[in-house]
């Protein structure tokens, strides 16, 4: 099978020839000089979805230009000043930026874009206009991705944006101080989201989209009560219009989703990764496909986030519990959690080369257990 075949029956809920093999390598780890037969390994045999573009979100939906300068630099870290102009004015975020032995990116957000309701409210007083898909930039990517793998347009998630973009300490007490503004934003951008997804269906973009958003939708950051009012009603109407076109929808969700399957489902959802074992998150994976695995594709399980502190043999075992829990049947993709296949947690050169030892074992592991 190819790739793409691979996926595609995997999430057809049949069995392919073997379990699909997720794994997205950063650049830093790819160009490392001991990762050579890691590359190799890669290269042959992982099974990826991949990130295609189809719309122009801009900002919350409003055209936008982006603009960064750095505040200071002490040489340990360094502070970056980033503006979004848009119609309805400028947002302004700061964040802090660490310098690591390895480079890996990393940063802590000291100010985000949207302060206070009024700057909410600011976004909301300039009409969303639509934009046509991009129909040539989707294209492209599907020409240079072929088999080798299955694309996922990315799609606006209002809400998952607006609590990563604001002030955390105030946005989510807004569902109880600002109700009606919170409701209004979501019709507005929800129809917009709606309108774009229909633009990109009638033009041949999709039919799999994906959004970043749920893991901050879920406890502890929202409780059911909230989740229930401010997301199901409102994402159920965007993926039944998917669905309707015949599309698909995955969900990326760290944290604790194990209570959130069931409702994910019923939502529409029709895969979810990268459902972390504890202590990251709460996933069983076997109890996951007992709940939903005849009807949600289940992607991930392995803890790559952890793999500076685990030997290759201990990341070989997690390989193996995970497909006897979830591969029989298909619907199954085993996936790492963790950044950049767990190179993201890296911060010195030997737990890099560490992290890459224990890709290795991943994917050593995947093709000795992983066949049906």
């Amino acid at each position: 099978m190819t790739h793409r075949e691979r996926l595609e029956t995997a999430w057809s809920f049949r069995e392919p020839d073997r379990v699909p093999i997720e794994l997205g390598l950063d650049p830093i780890a790819r160009e490392h000089p001991s990762a050579e037969r890691l590359v190799r390994l890669a290269d042959e045999h992982a099974d990826n979805f991949f990130g295609a573009p189809g719309y122009d979100w801009g900002f919350l939906g409003q055209p936008a230009t982006h603009a960064e300068r750095v505040i200071e630099d002490t040489g340990e870290f360094e502070r970056i000043e980033r503006t979004i102009t848009t119609p309805a004015g400028e947002f302004t975020g700061i964040i802090r930026r660490p310098r690591f032995e390895t480079g890996v990116e990393d940063y802590h957000w000291e100010k985000r874009y949207i302060a206070e309701p009024a700057d909410l409210q600011r976004l909301l007083s300039v009409p969303l206009e639509p934009r046509p898909p991009l129909t040539d930039a989707f294209a492209r990517t599907r020409a240079s991705v072929g088999d080798g793998g299955v694309l996922l347009v990315g799609l606006l998630h209002p809400l998952g944006t607006l609590v990563r973009h604001a002030a955390m300490e105030e946005a989510y007490s807004w569902f109880r101080t600002e109700p009606e503004l919170m409701h209004r934003f979501l019709e507005v951008t929800n129809d917009y989201v709606m309108r774009g997804l229909e633009a990109m269906l009638e033009a041949g973009i999709g039919p799999n989209f994906i959004s970043y958003a749920h893991e901050m939708l879920i406890t502890p950051w929202l409780g059911w009560e909230h989740f229930e009012e401010f997301v199901f009603p409102y994402d159920s109407r965007v993926y039944a219009l998917a669905h309707a076109h015949g599309g698909r929808f995955r969900a990326h969700c760290h944290g604790s989703c194990m209570a959130y399957l069931e409702r994910f489902s019923e939502m529409g959802i029709d895969a979810v990764e990268p459902l972390e074992p504890p202590p990251y998150g709460n996933c069983d994976l076997a109890e996951a496909k007992r709940l939903v695995g005849d009807r949600m594709m289940l992607c991930g399980n392995i803890a790559s986030q952890g793999w500076i502190f685990h030997e290759p043999e201990d990341v070989a075992e997690e390989v193996r519990v995970a497909i006897e829990a979830a591969a029989p049947g298909g619907g199954f993709a085993l996936r790492t959690t963790g950044g950049g296949a767990g190179t993201g947690s890296a911060r010195t050169a030997e737990q890099l080369e560490h992290t890459i030892r224990c890709c290795e074992a991943y994917l050593d592991a995947a093709l000795k257990y992983g066949t049906y």
